[in-house]
């Protein structure tokens, strides 16, 4: 906590504020002081040195602290301290609930009002910096790397986010695709929401329904009407993410909305205006997919106005410093150094990354969790070349029957397309099979549908 922060104080008896004014100038502190909660709504607008944190008493004449806490904004503009000698154990609950960092009771000894508002401050300085990191990254300026490769990125959404045009976002899983359809967003000024669906993560017989939505009694459980995704997505931006895996027969119905700008709700008979902007992203080569006939030859040229390709990890190594160190300062705090030993740098170069640049978080989360006091070191052994698998032992046939022996193939090639396709719809993909087929054929050789 640097000395000087500015401590409002809001408290309506004299003796209390004389006192806690007093602790807090020997501390170092400058304070400013609201006898009512009126006044310390003011004094939190002030747009000329607002205080870096609130001490609030919760009884108070007219409008409470807890009242107070509950109208202002979330997350609250300030840390707050509860300072209240006559307060209830539910009182104390809901303050922490409505945003209160900690809760003191009176009469407070120096050293336990200090500590708590030195925790508050510190936390306060963690959350901002966290904000601050997270929505620099989201900038169309600030996508994190130093390669060729992502400069050109940068130039190419500041010049076409503006646009309502469509853009298809494609790249290997993980490079960051919804990373960059949120720069899109940012850099597209539109007032809205960006609204993200995962056309793989929901099942096909409810997709349609959470992209157009539907009306009371539409269906069995629809007790209620119900926005779908574009609805919501109305002013801003609807990123429609793994389209490859969208049924056929709802591409139609999508391509339909793209033409008109209308949505029909399920089980309803008038069409609703959207103005929303579609950013799709696919690790699949649609290209090949129109060609396979498992994707709209007509969705793929309305979607495909502007082709955005993210090179994988692997092709792009300048940026694997700079992406490091962000995820340290997001995971470990701003304020924990990123370390690299010897040869580290070299490993990093070395390790081909198939999982992208979510592999490279996953390894500097593995290293914050496994780490004690002090810097986060990142060695040469926290990367290695995938190990080669060893040959599986021949299986003799013993006296198993025909149909145990075809069960233990088909186990096992189920679990090396779920390892490979990351999900059972990516597996599905693979073996070119119905997803639904495959989920039941899971399910009856006894493997865990979590694979």
């Amino acid at each position: 906590m640097k000395p000087g922060a500015r401590i409002l104080i809001v408290d309506d008896d004299p003796g209390v504020l004389r006192a806690v004014r007093g602790l807090l100038q020997d501390g170092g502190f400058s304070v400013v002081e609201a006898r009512s909660t009126v006044e310390a709504a003011r004094l939190l607008e002030a747009p000329d040195a607002p205080p870096a944190l609130m001490l609030l008493d919760l009884r108070m004449p007219g409008e409470t602290g807890l009242e107070l806490l509950a109208r202002l904004p979330k997350p609250l503009p300030v840390p707050v301290v509860v300072l209240s000698g006559e307060a209830s154990p539910s009182e104390a609950v809901q303050a922490l609930k409505l945003g209160a960092t900690d809760f003191v009771e009176k009469p407070p000894s120096p050293e336990r009002l200090l500590t708590a508002l030195h925790n508050a401050l510190a936390l306060g300085a963690l959350r901002e910096e966290r904000e601050r990191l997270l929505d620099a990254l989201a900038q169309p300026g600030h996508l994190v790397g130093e390669s060729p490769a992502m400069e050109s990125l940068r130039q190419l959404i500041a010049r076409v986010g503006p646009s309502d045009t469509a853009v298809l976002i494609t790249g290997e899983t993980g490079t960051g695709k919804e990373r960059v359809a949120q720069a899109l967003h940012k850099a597209s000024g539109r007032k809205g929401r960006l609204v993200a669906v995962n056309c793989a993560a929901i099942p096909a017989t409810l997709l349609e329904s959470e992209l157009f939505g539907h009306e009371r009694g539409a269906f069995s459980g629809a007790v209620a009407r119900r926005a779908g995704r574009f609805e919501q997505a109305q002013g801003g931006t609807l990123f429609l993410d793994e389209l490859g895996d969208m049924p056929l027969e709802l591409q139609a119905k999508l391509l339909r909305v793209l033409e008109t700008r209308q949505v029909e709700r399920l089980g309803g008979t008038l069409p609703v205006p959207v103005d929303v902007r579609i950013l799709a992203a696919t690790h699949q080569d649609l290209g090949r997919a129109v060609k396979d006939g498992r994707f709209r030859q007509d969705l793929f040229f309305r979607l495909n106005v502007l082709p955005l390709h993210l090179p994988p990890l692997r092709e792009r190594p300048e940026d694997l410093l700079p992406l490091a160190r962000v995820f340290a300062a997001e995971l470990a705090g701003p304020r924990t150094p990123l370390v690299l030993a010897p040869g580290a740098e070299a490993a990093l170069r070395a390790y081909p990354w198939p999982g992208n640049v979510r592999e490279l978080r996953n390894v500097i989360e593995r290293l914050n969790l496994l780490r004690g006091d002090g810097p986060l070191e990142l060695g040469p052994d926290a990367v290695a070349a995938p190990a080669t698998t060893a040959p599986a032992p021949r299986r003799t046939l013993g006296d198993r029957s025909y149909r145990e022996h075809v069960e233990d193939f088909e186990r096992d090639l189920i679990r090396a397309a779920l390892r490979e396709g990351e999900s059972i719809a990516g597996a599905a993909r693979l073996l070119q099979v119905d997803r639904g087929n495959l989920y039941r054929r899971i399910k009856a050789l006894g493997l865990p549908v979590a694979s």
